[in-house]
């Protein structure tokens, strides 16, 4: 399978929420059926036909909007569901025959509902508005329209109600505030991730150059300084050539693809130094230079597939890695027939997949990946870069 975009866990917070609201309005809906239809006879027959569809109508669409890729549908019907509960209930007294009931109004069950929706869509003191703004009008309603016998002192209905109520909007008030927390958490420990990768492989290569520079380069000048034979001095420093043409400092500006295929071999090295890495040249891009961002980028990622490959993918499994490089684009596939796993599955704050392979490519202009896995079918990761 292939991984795709998750949503945040604000945005997933929110969309469970959804649903339970609009599950909680069908399944009152299926409940108050009957009060609903007996009730109709002490009010106006316009009100039941309006009423009805305006409370129970939104909430619907909001729980179908939750399985949206795009939010704003789902903002819409939250916000559509708490004011339009709000509006029927205003209109209530316009549509009483003034006949008193013998239980509650039933729109005056859900007023709650009404304030969870406010919470999903507005910020917490504007949802808390919205539901002193339902809860008030349905408990005049009970207090005024119901036979004597069913009512008590009004205030203290109030605040009954209101607190009930108010327990569950602050618990999804808390719960979203949570997730959005739970985001900024998750982003600032990938970017922190992702700059210590950068500036460790920054230190690699410094380091690795630092090493070329003194075993093979001083080694050279060393020789020629003591007057060596100048056959062994010519081959001394033609090895050195070759040695810092594999590598290179870190204000390199372009890459030839020589050089292009050196560093991603090294980067593979890096992680596993008996792997071959498989090259195919396309034609044309012998005599290309390739800027520096993809191919730091592209070995800094396959570094982490395979280092990843190693760990998890069993001590039997076997791996390859194939390059191939075009005149406008690179591509790199580390392919092993190991345990496999579930990319759905893996957690966000598995910083190797989702930041250091994932992340760098997604960042990168023009750069794509692509995970593919199944439990006990191995995993291939292909990453990719086109010029645009």
């Amino acid at each position: 399978m292939t991984t795709r975009g998750n949503d945040s866990a604000g945005m997933r917070i929110t969309r469970l929420f959804a649903r339970f609201i609009g599950s909680g309005y069908v399944f009152y809906l299926a409940l108050m059926f009957r009060d609903i239809t007996t009730q109709a006879a002490a009010m106006s027959p316009w009100w039941t036909w309006i009423a009805v569809p305006m409370v129970f109508g939104p909430p619907v669409v909001l729980g179908l909007a939750s399985f949206r890729g795009d939010p704003t549908p789902m903002y819409r019907a939250a916000a559509a569901t708490a004011l339009l509960f709000v509006v029927a209930a205003l209109l209530w007294p316009l549509a009483w025959d003034g006949t008193l009931l013998a239980a509650d109004a039933w729109i005056s069950t859900i007023p709650g509902l009404a304030g969870l929706a406010a919470a999903l869509t507005w910020r917490p003191p504007w949802a808390v508005a919205l539901l002193v703004a339902a809860v008030v009008p349905v408990q005049l309603i009970n207090h005024y329209c119901r036979v004597p016998d069913r009512n008590g002192l009004f205030l203290p209905d109030l605040m009954f109600a209101l607190s009930f109520c108010l327990i569950f909007v602050a618990a999804a008030l808390m719960a979203m505030r949570t997730g959005r927390l739970l985001d900024r958490t998750r982003t600032a420990a990938h970017a922190t991730a992702a700059a210590a990768a950068a500036a460790q492989s920054r230190s690699v290569q410094r380091a690795r150059f630092n090493a070329l520079i003194h075993d093979w380069v001083m080694s050279s000048l060393l020789a020629a300084a003591r007057r060596t034979a100048r056959e062994e001095v010519r081959q001394q420093a033609g090895l050195a050539l070759v040695k810092l043409g594999e590598s290179e400092p870190d204000d390199i500006e372009g890459y030839t693809t020589a050089m292009l295929i050196a560093h991603l071999r090294t980067a593979v090295a890096d992680a596993d130094d008996t792997l071959e890495v498989t090259v195919h040249t396309r034609d044309g891009a012998r005599d290309v230079s390739f800027p520096s961002d993809p191919v730091r980028v592209l070995g800094a990622a396959v570094t982490e597939a395979i280092r990843n490959s190693v760990l998890h993918a069993g001590i039997d499994a076997m791996r390859r890695v194939d390059l191939t490089v075009e005149p406008s684009g690179i591509e790199i596939v580390v392919t092993d027939d190991g345990i496999g796993f579930d990319p759905a599955a893996v957690a966000p704050h598995r910083l190797g997949l989702s930041v250091s392979i994932v992340g760098r490519l997604r960042r990168l202009a023009g750069g794509t990946v692509d995970v593919r896995s199944r439990p006990g079918h191995g995993t291939t990761v292909r990453m990719s870069w086109r010029a645009r």
